[in-house]
């Protein structure tokens, strides 16, 4: 019987400790407008996506790698950052491809996927080629 006692005891210390630092809620007082609200029905937008498909390739005799755009070849990266900039501020929700060659340097393959993402496009993907099975 004693150890009961002790135990109903401990919980009652316990509850009345963790009772004490609970905030107390309170309701925040809120004017609502007098008379009758209505709200506006808003039309949906169409949302203008395209796949945005760059293809990074090196060319021999340049130091870093050119890359082709939906048919556009950039060899300037400033050039090339604008306009997936522009492409970007039109649909963010756009989803791009990186599509790279094998002879492509690694640092090359970040500074264009660092370019995405400073563009702030919600997907980027990485295309990949199927292994060709040797007989």
């Amino acid at each position: 019987m004693t150890p009961m006692i002790d135990i109903v005891f401990l919980l009652l210390v316990f509850f009345v400790c963790v009772a004490s630092d609970q905030v107390i809620e309170m309701t925040l007082p809120a004017e609502l407008a007098a008379g009758s609200v209505e709200a506006k029905q808003l039309q949906p937008q169409e949302s203008w996506t395209t796949e945005i498909r760059l293809r990074l390739f090196s060319n021999p005799g340049q130091e870093t790698a050119s890359v082709e755009m939906n048919g556009r070849v950039f060899n300037d990266y400033t050039q090339f950052q604008r306009t997936l900039s522009a492409l970007a501020d039109v649909s963010r929700d756009s989803p791009v491809i990186l599509d790279i060659s094998d002879d492509v340097e690694l640092r090359d393959v970040v500074t264009i996927y660092d370019a995405c993402r400073a563009s702030e496009f919600e997907s980027i993907h990485f295309a990949m080629r199927k292994p060709v099975k040797k007989q």
